[in-house]
């Protein structure tokens, strides 16, 4: 408490920590918390993360180890605590059950700028809230088999979006819908089979400026990057490219200063 720094990092990983008693974090500022497997069960979790009421961190780090899964299911409200915990990113690591693909995930996540999910067998996209503030999503090893391009486009305020190493991730049917604000798309080291790349995929992404689509299946490039005049950066190495050659689909892209088809 005397500290307060706020580059301090506070790792409280591979403890058996039972009870963490309210107001023990109040107006404590601090770089970063890692608690992972820390908790014996979800009840002592979710009690425990209520204890972090008046935290004021930047980065919070929550979960389990891939080889260390205390807990293994995700539970609705497991962190309703977060609610009185202000913070610029939130991690959640390594939980293998969702109940009912639970629509509680983002409840008090939702005014967290930068969030990062890995490792969750997750798959389907939880309910989104409404005037969300996140600025920086990332899913990385998920469970998702289509591409919930639909349910982020509710996350107005996106900037960069990361879906990644999610093996059973291959269909991209959904179009992206009114994402003003959309600078960055990795969609990278997926299964990824689709048609029509890329700009009808973007319909209302016209600040797009990087997009990574390298190492998944194959990409029909039967369409054109007609809404994506700004892209900047384009990566599609290691994917196959079919139907390529009927249609010059790079000539819109001027200010292209990235191309990767190796």
């Amino acid at each position: 408490r005397e500290t307060n720094r706020l580059n301090l990092t506070l790792v409280l990983s591979l403890n058996n920590i039972k009870y963490i008693q309210s107001g023990s974090f109040a107006k404590i500022h601090l770089g970063e918390l890692v608690l992972r497997s820390s908790f014996e069960n979800l009840n002592v979790m979710h009690s425990s993360l209520q204890g972090l009421a008046g935290l004021q961190v930047n980065r919070l780090i929550v979960g389990e180890f891939t080889d260390i899964l205390k807990m293994k299911a995700f539970q609705n409200g497991l962190l309703s605590g977060l609610c009185q915990v202000q913070m610029q990113e939130f991690v959640l690591m390594c939980f293998r059950e969702f109940k009912n693909d639970t629509d509680t995930l983002f409840d008090c996540i939702g005014n967290v700028s930068t969030i990062r999910l890995v490792d969750l067998n997750l798959e389907t996209l939880s309910e989104v809230p409404v005037f969300s503030q996140v600025k920086h999503l990332e899913w990385k090893k998920c469970k998702f088999q289509e591409l919930p391009a639909e349910k982020l486009s509710l996350f107005k305020e996106l900037r960069v979006l990361r879906i990644t190493k999610s093996k059973d991730l291959n269909i991209f049917e959904q179009k992206f819908g009114s994402l003003t604000y959309l600078e960055v798309v990795d969609l990278s080291e997926n299964r990824l089979s689709f048609l029509t790349c890329c700009s009808p995929k973007f319909p209302s992404s016209p600040n797009l400026k990087h997009l990574n689509l390298s190492f998944n299946s194959d990409i029909s490039l039967t369409g054109d990057f007609a809404n994506l005049r700004n892209l900047l950066y384009l990566d599609l190495q290691h994917t196959k490219l079919i139907h390529h050659g009927t249609y010059p689909v790079f000539l819109l892209l001027q200010k292209l200063f990235y191309l990767d088809i190796s």
